[in-house]
């Protein structure tokens, strides 16, 4: 049953719908989801990739800070143990040389600083109470009351160990910047107190070993502010990242840095022999934008061939429903007894095979109703001429003078006693008679007494229904009427048409229009009349059209006056000519009277 469904879901509807159902879902839906499926993994692999990378660039600096912590830890060791400094320090002996044991202390901090590249200063803070023996130096720096309010001091005194901290360096220019500090407590056991090592570690050194122009680089000690940046104009600010959650740390993913997303390792390093912690954050702030952008890229390339491969199926589809609708189009005016299709289709397949097929059985119809035809015209001749043997019997039981002489009494009485309306109704009747009585015993007229028989109908009809009914002949200035003949009473009925049926629901100002005029080479008459009454909706118009051919059941019906001008046509001029109707509801009704346009002067010539 779900097999049965399916093909009749895919099997309704035109062909060209069928076509374009099955490539959506055959093509177009299981392409679409296999390239987002694929979309999303490259997405993925591109980001993990770039994850992978800021990973990497993550531990190169962490490693860097870890051995520049380890380096400058042994630095601190060799000072605290050279003995030079203690026996500079405690040393109580008056004639102790100190110009020479602080030259020999500045000269093994020179050596220090020579060799340690990663050192921009080096500096001692010694109590003031040490300092008797040292001669001034850049060096070796007493304590006072000034410096004991620095911070880095204060945390001196309250920290027994080591400790790191970033501070304000004033540099060339007199600006200031943050570089790291590293200070140690250098113990004189001798005096029971300690001095304060700090050593500063240069920037510079450290952005050639973390520098990567692809990365944006961010550290601060502990909660201190960023005191290195690859953006300058960073450090001195606030870390960029929530460092609270440590430990998840080290943590690749993708962060928001200033609102933007960025693809970033955050990470602490512990640094050697301390309780401080320096937090790493890497990101790559492009990485997010070139995976969106290529994932752009993927979809355009996805969306391009979808619309490339969519659009040669729906000219396909386009054109292979044609194809079958010009088919059916041929098969169904064979099936109306029309006969007059396209030679051939395109294209050469079965489609093809089929329409030759039709087209030899065509012929075969053709030749069986032409006979059929010529039987049937020989029996309407036999019709014509027994119905003209009637109207002239009919014509010849009344006495037409008789007819108009009373006719011309009464309009004359009433004439006489003032009954002008009356009297004009008399005449115009008189004179639509005349025009159909002595119009029954020929088959053609001149086409301007068709129009003054017409224009006497309608003022009858002016007459009769005042002002709901207005009329307006309009004649092409290339016809001249007098020159045009037409079969007798062909229009008349249709303008009858129009007032019964088309103004029957208007009240008061209807409107009738004749419109005639020729072709464009002269060799058609068109005869447009117009109604603006209520219209027909299309299933009413569709049903009056059917029966311009074969005649309603009932006589009385709506079409029986236009069947019969359509079969006089049809047996007089032929049936390539007759009668076409366009209505709209609500708007009108148009009927057009198509006959050959004969010339009575170039026929007399």
């Amino acid at each position: 049953m779900k097999i049965n469904f399916r093909l009749k879901y895919f099997s309704t509807g035109n062909m060209k719908h069928q076509l374009i159902t099955l490539f959506i879902f055959a093509v177009i839906l299981p392409v679409f989801g296999i390239s987002c499926i694929l979309a999303f993994y490259t997405w993925q692999r591109t980001i993990t990739h770039y994850k992978d990378l800021s990973s990497s660039q993550e531990r190169l600096v962490h490693s860097t800070i870890v051995s520049t912590s380890i380096h400058l830890h042994s630095v601190y060791e060799s000072v605290s143990s050279h003995s030079g400094l203690q026996e500079l320090l405690c040393e109580d002996d008056t004639g102790f040389d100190t110009i020479k044991a602080t030259g020999e202390q500045s000269t093994f901090f020179d050596n220090i600083l020579e060799n340690t590249a990663m050192l921009t200063s080096l500096q001692l803070y010694v109590p003031e109470n040490l300092m008797r023996n040292v001669e001034a130096n850049k060096y070796i720096i007493p304590v006072t009351e000034d410096l004991k309010d620095s911070s880095w001091y204060k945390k001196s005194l309250d920290i027994s160990g080591n400790f790191w901290t970033s501070d304000t360096r004033t540099g060339q220019n007199d600006i200031n910047y943050l570089e790291l500090y590293y200070c140690c407590h250098i113990p004189v056991p001798k005096k029971n107190t300690y001095a304060v090592l700090v050593m500063s570690v240069s920037n510079d050194y450290l952005r050639n070993l973390i520098s990567n122009g692809n990365y944006k680089i961010y550290i601060n000690v502990n909660d201190e502010p960023v005191f290195i940046s690859s953006d300058r104009h960073y450090e001195g600010s606030q870390f960029p990242i929530d460092t609270e959650d440590e430990e998840n740390l080290p943590h690749t993913g993708i962060f928001t840095l200033f609102g933007k997303k960025a693809v970033g390792s955050l990470a602490t390093a512990s640094l050697y022999h301390s309780s401080d912690k320096l937090h790493i954050f890497v990101a790559d702030t492009s990485a997010v934008k070139t995976a969106n952008h290529l994932l752009m890229i993927f979809i355009l390339i996805m969306l391009f061939t979808l619309l490339v491969s969519a659009t040669i199926n729906f000219l396909y589809a386009s054109y292979f429903s044609s194809r079958i609708n010009t088919l059916r189009l041929a098969m169904y005016k064979i099936s109306n007894n029309d006969y007059e299709i396209v030679d051939n289709i395109r294209g050469d397949d079965e489609l093809t095979a089929t329409f030759r097929d039709m087209k030899i059985m065509v012929k075969k119809l053709k030749a069986a109703e032409a006979r059929i035809y010529q039987a049937q015209i020989r029996e309407q001749i036999v019709e014509n001429q027994q119905q003209q043997m009637e109207l002239k019997l009919l014509a010849n039981q009344i006495n037409p003078h008789f007819l108009y002489n009373t006719l011309e009494s009464i309009r004359m009485k009433a004439f006489v006693e003032g009954n002008k309306d009356v009297a004009n109704a008399i005449k115009l009747l008189s004179k639509s008679m005349r025009y159909v009585l002595s119009n029954t015993q020929t088959s053609s007229t001149t086409l301007d007494k068709e129009l003054d028989y017409i224009s006497t109908y309608l003022a009858i009809q002016k007459l009769r229904f005042g002002t709901r009914i207005n009329y307006d002949i309009k004649i092409d200035k290339r016809l001249e009427p007098s020159y045009y003949h037409i079969l007798p009473v062909l229009l008349q009925p249709v303008v009858e048409n129009a007032i019964s049926h088309g103004l029957e629901n208007l009240e008061d100002g209807g409107n009738i229009i004749l419109k005639i005029h020729p072709s464009k080479d002269m060799s058609l008459l068109h005869a447009d009349i117009f109604d603006n009454g209520s219209g027909m909706p299309r299933e009413k118009l569709n049903d009056v059209i059917s029966h311009l051919d074969t005649p309603p059941e009932n006589p009385d019906e709506h079409g029986i006056g236009l069947y019969n001008i359509s079969n006089r046509i049809h047996l007089f001029y032929g049936r390539e000519y007759g009668i076409t109707i366009r209505s709209k509801e609500n708007f009108g009704t148009c009927v057009t009277v198509t006959i050959p346009l004969y010339n009575i002067m170039e026929n007399e010539e």
